[in-house]
């Protein structure tokens, strides 16, 4: 089943509170007077800054408390080719030059781990790269006609290229440990989902390389992971309901609960409702029930009392409306939903990610 994921790694530490400014300032040679230029974090949840481009160059300023993950686009076709660049950036200056068209092969220069993005940049080049490209256009062609056979035979080769991909990445990291674009290709490019090879990697890294956002987010991945394994006791935590009145994970203590993370905007989440929906109807009074933890956003709490209703989720809700950056989904590192926790009465964790037939399975397994 598909799951809503977001791009990139959620954010999932607050940054400091005393922000230093980062610049961006760019000349690319062919660049349309006016075109908008656009600058983000990858990873956090905070707003955008713009520029305007005249005579090539532009000049776009942000917040950045510590070197993180950035987006640069321009013009207002996200889809457009060369739209977009992705890079480190720290507080200060960096530099930005191409020949165009709008992004493509740019180069960057100024603080010292430009040097590092210029040769992460070139990867790009290689004939690997470049195939596995290829590959990756046909079968984005192949998904918008619903091509299934064309997909399904592109995406053995598309694998196998990619797993080549990921071990010059490897490579580059061993060849830059002291080097804090390291860690954005560790969160990025490679994504470990087996904590303990991320763990590895991270150590492996020198200190220099992970005073910045996306080792430590990498960081906390690696321990939430442990501390949310099959057989820990749950991380305790406190929520308001939906009458704003505080809900705490040890009031369910004594039961068998399913911790349901889900948000009233995810498809995919409203597709698995159903199943939960009859999982507890068949359990709840089997000493079972449902905590369902939401990622809807600040404004919209109709939405989610609307979606509660609609799909008659008729358990326990909370959610502080902070879309991605909830509490709770951050203690838990939470990076796609939907997802659970199975906790048996004292708490422990003994199933994760339990969909459909399987959360049936397993419920079955342990009330019957």
């Amino acid at each position: 089943m598909k799951r809503c994921i977001q791009i990139a790694a959620c954010c999932l530490l607050a940054l400091p509170a005393f922000a230093q400014e980062a610049v961006v300032e760019g000349n690319i040679k062919g660049l349309p007077d006016g075109t908008k230029i656009y600058l983000r974090s990858f990873t956090s949840s905070g707003g955008t800054d713009s520029a305007v481009a005249k005579g090539g160059a532009f000049r776009v300023r942000t917040n950045a408390a510590e070197g993180d993950m950035f987006i640069l686009s321009a013009g207002n076709d996200r889809m457009a080719q060369n739209s977009s660049t992705f890079f480190y950036l720290e507080p200060g200056v960096i530099k930005i030059s191409g020949k165009g068209p709008l992004l493509k092969e740019v180069a960057f220069a100024g603080p010292a781990y430009a040097k590092d993005l210029n040769t992460l940049q070139a990867l790009n080049k290689l004939p690997l790269f470049q195939k596995r490209m290829e590959v990756a256009t046909k079968m984005n062609e192949a998904y918008k006609v619903k091509d299934t056979v064309t997909l399904k035979a592109l995406q053995g080769d598309y694998n196998k290229l990619d797993s080549a991909s990921r071990q010059v990445y490897e490579k580059w990291v061993d060849e830059h440990k002291a080097s804090p674009v390291s860690a954005m290709v560790l969160s990025f490019h490679l994504r470990y989902k087996d904590m303990d090879e991320l763990e590895k990697r991270l150590k492996a890294l020198a200190p220099s390389a992970k005073e910045n956002a996306p080792a430590k987010k990498l960081l906390h991945s690696v321990e939430a992971a442990k501390a949310t394994a099959i057989g820990k006791v749950a991380p305790e935590f406190t929520q308001n309901d939906t009458l704003d009145k505080p809900v705490s994970l040890k009031d369910f203590r004594g039961k068998y609960v399913l911790i349901d993370f889900w948000a009233s905007w995810c498809v995919p989440c409203r597709h698995e409702n159903p199943a939960v929906v009859k999982a507890f109807q068949q359990y709840k009074d089997k000493n079972f029930t449902v905590l369902g933890v939401s990622l809807d956003r600040q404004g919209q709490k109709d939405k989610w009392l609307k979606a509660i209703h609609d799909d008659n989720l008729t358990w326990t809700h909370v959610s502080d409306l902070n879309w991605w950056d909830n509490a709770v989904s951050r203690q838990y590192d939470i990076r796609s939903i939907p997802a659970n926790f199975l906790l048996d009465p004292q708490g422990r964790i003994i199933g994760k990610n339990l969909r459909g037939e399987a959360l049936e399975k397993k419920l079955a397994e342990v009330l019957n």
